[in-house]
């Protein structure tokens, strides 16, 4: 089993005074270990080196509604999908920026009109390159498009039933058992769905008893790394098990208000997410988003926070 300690350090990210970063939402890790992360700012997609220095930035197209970020390695090389919220779009870029392909409102005339948005939240494929697309705050359906952004089919829907979903914020692919399947951050529902890779519901893998709020599913080296918005990360094992929370802001408190009564639960987080710098403690979080995990085991956090925050955990 690996090291579950980690020497957390929230200061990594070396940015030039220039450079303001906005709600940190999406990261990943690229094959020779730079890290993207995607932000609310006019640098939307930024560049690190793994010691956290800056690299470079592009994305100004995408600032009001960067979000979902995820990296994938294909025959070609390896691509971003860019999950876009205000643009209601996919779009899937080299590593420098250029566009491959986009995608945009589902043709499922049903489900989508003028006043019902398609706002997604994550991307994920499958080693076969099918393309899956959550629509989180728009209409909780997950999309399947083919390698050249097809749509094929969907599935999901609102609902709080066994194969619904609420806010289908994050999702991601669990292969630890050869066969690739689905694992959806049913957010709303406080729950890890398992879907197969064609649709079909087949458990719940994670309940609500260890979920607050989850952003999304990240499976690595056999761990499955959950960042939960409620202020911690959580990590499970063997059956996908608890292992341990991490960074909690309650320490092991119970959330049970909406976030805009967090102060009711910790004086520290008012103003949630938004709060104060001298309540952002070290070795807490107060709203972590997105997660990645590189081959060394070191887990890179952003939190939806105003001006963003990047903390890197290594183990110890």
């Amino acid at each position: 089993m690996k090291s579950l300690k980690y020497n957390i350090d929230h200061q990594w990210a070396k940015l030039p005074a220039t450079i303001k970063p906005g709600y940190t939402h999406g990261v990943g890790v690229a094959g020779d270990g730079r890290i993207f992360i995607a932000n609310q700012s006019p640098h939307a997609i930024l560049i690190l080196a793994p010691d956290g220095t800056y690299l470079g930035s592009w994305g100004e197209a995408y600032q009001k509604g960067a979000h979902g970020l995820f990296i994938h390695r294909e025959a070609e090389g390896e691509f971003l999908y860019l999950s876009n919220t205000n643009q209601s779009e996919v779009v899937k870029t080299t590593l420098e920026g250029e566009v491959v392909w986009k995608i945009g409102r589902p043709p499922v005339t049903s489900a989508y009109s003028e006043d019902k948005k398609f706002s997604p939240t994550e991307t994920t494929v499958t080693p076969d390159g099918t393309v899956y697309v959550a629509d989180g705050y728009g209409q909780s359906y997950v999309h399947i498009h083919d390698r050249e952004g097809r749509w094929l089919d969907c599935f999901g829907g609102t609902g709080t039933e066994p194969g619904k979903l609420k806010e289908c914020h994050g999702i991601g692919v669990d292969s630890r058992k050869g066969t690739p399947t689905l694992l959806v951050a049913n957010r709303a529902n406080r729950r890890i769905d398992r879907f197969s890779t064609t649709g079909a519901f087949m458990e719940t893998v994670i309940g609500p008893e260890n979920l607050r709020y989850p952003c999304t599913a990240v499976v690595a080296g056999g761990l499955l790394y959950v960042p939960d918005l409620f202020a911690r990360v959580s990590i499970f094992g063997n059956g996908n098990r608890l292992i341990t929370h991490v960074g909690d802001y309650l320490d092991g408190g119970t959330w049970d208000k909406p976030m805009g009564q967090a102060e009711e639960l910790h004086p520290g987080l008012a103003g949630y997410p938004n709060i104060a710098h001298a309540n952002r403690l070290p070795g807490k979080f107060s709203s972590p988003h997105g997660l990645a995990v590189d081959p060394q085991g070191n887990i890179f956090v952003v939190e939806w926070i105003s001006d963003g925050r990047i903390t890197k955990l290594t183990p110890t």
